[in-house]
């Protein structure tokens, strides 16, 4: 009898079936492989499915254009390889970035930066119309740096603790 047939017709899960109806299903005659399976995907499922993710680094700076530090907006890291890491611009110019989860930083290697600074990113202006299109509204900053591909900004993340990414911007 397959698993399928013995269990599908009644909605049993192989979860529900038991030690003994699993070492009958087993193909094997040693007594200790249900435990083994049990403690191997006990394991799996501990571990998750997705394998190791990268390394972090934290990375944290302070943006400025002209001598005068950002008030908002927001930084993206974009690696070579991986998951890009985001940060948003505090009102004293500060950033710290993240990538899984809150300030843990960026991946290793080389990242092409973003930088934005839209009046829509202001957190003192009006609520925008719920019955209008949201527009990005004009950049605070030149445009080139809102884009990987003209901002000319790259940065290398080091495994060699916190890193500082600190640039005045200009024309």
């Amino acid at each position: 009898m397959s698993c399928r047939n013995e269990t599908m017709g009644r909605g049993l899960s192989p979860f529900s079936w038991g030690r003994g109806r699993l070492e009958r299903m087993m193909p094997t005659t040693k007594k200790g492989t249900v435990p083994l399976l049990a403690c191997v995907l006990a394991a799996l499922a501990i571990a998750g499915c997705g394998g190791s993710r990268l390394k972090t680094v934290p990375v944290e700076g302070k943006l400025a254009y002209k001598g005068e530090a950002l008030k908002f907006g927001s930084v993206l890291f974009q690696p070579e390889h991986g998951p890009p890491a985001r940060g948003e611009i505090q009102p004293d110019g500060t950033f710290r970035l993240s990538t899984f989860g809150t300030n843990d930083g960026a991946v290793l290697g080389t990242h092409r930066v973003q930088i934005a600074c839209n009046e829509s990113q202001d957190p003192n202006a009006p609520p925008p119309n719920p019955d209008v299109e949201v527009a990005r509204g004009e950049s605070l900053i030149p445009e080139k740096y809102s884009n990987y591909a003209t901002s000319g900004i790259t940065f290398e993340v080091e495994d060699e603790g916190t890193q500082r990414f600190d640039r005045d911007l200009s024309d």
